[in-house]
């Protein structure tokens, strides 16, 4: 019996002990989302970040691998920038020491060139010393067809974000406009117009990462809407 209980609580300390260790990530699913190139020789990047935090005293050297590219053209490429530097779209591993008490940025980009579509990538980040316990990110992106009327940028704000219930998106430059918010597989969940100031119903929407476009004066930009 005391073998036993003893054995228990060495379990527990040893979990403990390994879960804490762990570096944490206040995402693990991501979207990306934004316009393509409206010709060839312009330039288009959907971008997607979170953040890894070592909540430890022990730096961690933390190996990255991208397991999967799932991209809808030839013209897609994809890329990560870990906390060292941003990698070439070639380059599908590599590993970076995270000190002690720190929280970094990670970010990962997507190219569709003037391809509109879905895509998406994962990427595997684990302990050096322990691979076998490891955390996936998932980054979904999706490219809207670009129109040369809408690529200029119009700033706007969601509040409170995140929310359960209603949103309020004021324009800095718009009174009011057309907004549409996209979930994760790039499916329109709601949209409709907008006032500044003015609550959106929200509630149907079930919890987790949505895109909000805002169209307004010509032009459209988006932003991440976190639903609780």
């Amino acid at each position: 019996m005391f073998k036993n209980i003893t054995l228990s609580v060495l379990c527990v300390l040893c979990f403990g002990f390994s879960a804490k260790s762990q570096a944490t990530y206040d995402e693990d699913t991501l979207i990306a989302t934004g316009y393509v190139a409206p010709t060839s020789s312009d330039y288009a990047e959907l971008i997607a970040n979170t953040k890894i935090r070592n909540n430890t005293n022990t730096p961690d050297t933390i190996v990255w691998q991208r397991i999967v590219e799932n991209l809808p053209s030839m013209n897609w490429t994809s890329a990560v920038c870990d906390i060292t530097q941003c990698y070439g779209v070639t380059t599908n591993t590599a590993q970076f020491i995270l000190g002690a008490n720190v929280v970094k940025e990670l970010s990962f980009h997507f190219y569709p060139k003037t391809d509109k579509g879905k895509g998406y990538m994962v990427v595997r980040f684990s302990k050096k010393s322990n691979p076998s316990i490891y955390t996936d990110i998932y980054i979904n992106a999706q490219g809207y067809g670009a129109n040369i009327n809408t690529l200029s940028k119009v700033a706007f704000s969601l509040f409170p974000n995140p929310t359960n219930t209603s949103l309020i998106i004021n324009s800095y430059i718009a009174n009011n406009g057309q907004f549409s918010i996209v979930n994760l597989f790039g499916e329109t969940v709601l949209n409709g117009s907008f006032q500044n100031g003015s609550p959106i119903d929200i509630s149907p929407l079930s919890k987790g990462i949505y895109c909000v476009n805002v169209i307004g004066n010509n032009s459209v930009t988006s932003s991440k809407l976190v639903v609780e």
